[in-house]
């Protein structure tokens, strides 16, 4: 697993749960966190691509 991986899993997983853990009314709330992940998973990608280029 690279680097950055292992920095921003915890992260994600955290959220993840917490985003689990709201009930499906939370619309709004639930649609938030999952920004927040799809930004982190994101930001891995760009620099694991960075990475491979250095």
């Amino acid at each position: 697993m690279s680097p950055v991986r292992e920095h921003y899993n915890p992260i994600i997983t955290q959220l993840l749960r917490e985003h689990d853990q709201l009930p499906h009314e939370n619309v709004s709330e639930r649609k938030s966190f999952q920004r927040r992940i799809l930004f982190l998973m994101t930001t891995i990608k760009m620099e694991e691509f960075e990475d491979s280029y250095a």
